[in-house]
């Protein structure tokens, strides 16, 4: 008889149990599905755009790449040339236009040998070549043309380009932020307006990379040795560097 109290009482407690674990998951998935409605409320009641602004500037600085090259039938004496050479485009840089040393940086030097292919012979060494590369940084913008003239005919027989850029970008980005932040809010105003709903605040902000397009003129020149003369009285033109920014912004709809 005891017995089967005690298993009945183990029955209903089990019955008792399983209820309220029935009860528990109801009551969770009412929370879960209370959370989801609040999100997908919350979501309805938002808007997020994307925008952009860009300005475009006068560059204040100029990247010139040229280089000095020469040959020899050994590489001691292609390096000795070149040394030789590259002599005259310091004077040049240093003396005649006052450039300041931290302007100029060396981008590369080797000295490598040269082969003439023959199906006769097959591949002959027909000497070295060294070559000595710079980047000069220029700020006097309307003199650059003279400064390529005076570069060649000191020396420096191959002129690979000029870039034109801004030392002040940090500036210029947070201008194009603020173009950017008005287009969000140009285009947030229209979307609320068209869903005839009234644009609130400012909930959420994301700043993209911003972007500077500087004026790159690839091979200008590259001039043959001995013929510096040819490249007298050069013009070159900056023209303008436009610079951009981007931004998401979250906005409250009313």
């Amino acid at each position: 008889m005891n017995k089967r109290v005690l298993l009945q009482g183990a029955l209903v407690a089990l019955t008792v149990t399983a209820v309220a674990w029935i009860g528990y998951g109801r009551g969770a998935g009412n929370v879960v599905a209370a959370e989801a409605a609040q999100t997908t409320a919350s979501s309805a009641n938002t808007v997020t755009v994307g925008a952009s602004g860009s300005i475009k500037v006068d560059p204040d600085v100029a990247y010139l790449s040229l280089a000095v090259e020469t040959r020899g039938a050994k590489a001691a004496d292609a390096q000795q040339a070149n040394a030789d050479k590259f002599a005259g485009v310091e004077k040049t840089l240093y003396e005649k236009f006052a450039i300041d040393k931290k302007d100029v940086k060396t981008t590369g030097f080797n000295v490598q040998p040269e082969y003439n292919y023959t199906e006769k012979d097959g591949q002959v060494l027909k000497g070295y070549v060294a070559v000595h590369s710079i980047q000069v940084s220029y700020r006097k913008l309307d003199g650059i043309g003279k400064l390529f003239d005076a570069l060649t005919a000191s020396g420096a027989n191959r002129l690979d380009g000029v870039q034109f850029s801004t030392e002040k970008s940090e500036q210029y980005e947070l201008e194009a932020l603020k173009k950017a932040m008005a287009n969000a809010d140009a285009k947030a105003g229209v979307l609320a307006v068209s869903a005839k709903r009234q644009l609130g605040a400012v909930l959420n902000i994301v700043q993209g990379d911003a972007q500077s397009i500087p004026v790159v003129m690839n091979q200008m020149a590259k001039v043959a040795m001995d013929s510096a003369a040819s490249f007298a009285s050069s013009s070159v033109q900056s023209g303008q560097i436009e610079i951009s920014a981007n931004v998401t912004v979250q906005y409250a709809m009313k």
